[in-house]
């Protein structure tokens, strides 16, 4: 048994794989709330409390559940997936101006337990599911007390193992958000993100065949691809919506806070809409609807690309949005 005390103010940061075998390694937060754009830089600056340079905690996984059973965290009010570079920092960080809520986004954890089974063959899926449960728990619990929201915002890739994250939490609504393939694939090509870098994800895990990719190009469409293909393969899976990048900001003051369970005051909505004057990953800089801009940047290759591998499933997803079936 681990005395749970000691954790208090502290959250899990990644997993430690020794020997086959995971273990978690846990930093001091205290009272900080994740409030920037991402997980990791929340943890970053966290971690150069002195109670981090001092001293560190790694535990088995198992303490997760003995956390959840002595001291459960919020549970998880909405899920957000997303194809990359299409508004969800924007909805995260919306949801986070908000002193009620616990906004989780793309926590190196949660990918780590998603992609286990690469560690250790015998990972299933049954020990991700009691795993995933713990993490949250520890991850949203309350630290200012006036939280009752929890959000966790994932990688792009997750979405393909959406089926499991229902499995793990199947009253929690989820959205996916999507964006114009040519203007999803200019985002990249300016600034790839990491799962578009060769060997940082196991292609295994996106069901490519690494063989078959020629250049860094095809790698983006085809992860692109592969992404927006599993949205529209779940997008009947557990309680979903689709969410085009046109539809915001509006969408996330008007119907997603329902949607979510959530009754805001219009002091809370009008925290939400500050937050849109600015550019959701830069704050310091402000918001600019670069769309058209996007569009006239894409060469014809770019266009071919996304043609080929994004806008079927994109042209799907759409379609399921317009109807009112996802």
């Amino acid at each position: 048994m681990t005395n749970l005390d000691l954790l208090l103010g502290w959250v899990p940061l990644r997993l430690v794989w020794r020997n086959q075998q995971p273990t978690l390694d846990w930093g001091f937060v205290g009272a900080n709330r994740f409030t920037d754009s991402f997980f990791e830089q929340t943890i970053g600056r966290c971690l150069q409390h002195p109670a981090n340079l001092l001293f560190r905690h790694e535990t088995s996984l198992d303490v997760l559940e003995e956390l959840q059973a002595a001291r459960p965290g919020l549970m998880p009010a909405g899920f957000i997936f997303h194809m990359s570079r299409c508004g969800s920092t924007l909805v995260s960080q919306m949801l986070a101006a908000l002193d009620s809520t616990v906004v989780i986004s793309e926590a190196r954890p949660i990918d780590q337990i998603l992609r286990a089974h690469f560690q250790n063959p015998s990972v299933d899926d049954a020990m991700k599911v009691r795993w995933l449960r713990g993490l949250l728990s520890a991850l949203g619990q309350p630290r200012s007390g006036h939280e009752r929201h929890f959000f966790v915002k994932f990688d792009s890739w997750h979405v393909l193992q959406l089926p499991l994250l229902v499995r793990a939490f199947p009253e929690v609504p989820w959205i996916f958000l999507y964006r114009d393939p040519v203007e999803v694939m200019v985002s990249q090509a300016r600034q790839p993100g990491g799962q578009m870098v060769p060997g940082v994800l196991e292609m295994a895990f996106l069901g490519l065949n690494p063989a078959e990719i020629t250049s860094m190009d095809e790698l983006c469409a085809r992860v692109l691809g592969r992404v927006c293909e599993a949205a529209v393969a779940h997008r009947s899976c557990g309680c979903g919506r689709l969410v085009n990048f046109r539809e915001l900001p509006d969408a996330v003051t008007s119907w997603l806070p329902g949607f979510f369970g959530m009754e805001l005051s219009e002091g809370d909505l009008a925290k939400m809409r500050h937050v849109t004057q600015f550019n959701a990953k830069t704050p310091a800089l402000n918001y600019e609807d670069d769309s058209e801009a996007k569009q006239q940047e894409a060469t014809e290759e770019i266009k071919a690309r996304a043609q080929r591998w994004i806008s079927k499933s994109y042209e799907e997803l759409e379609r399921s949005r317009v109807a009112g079936t996802g």
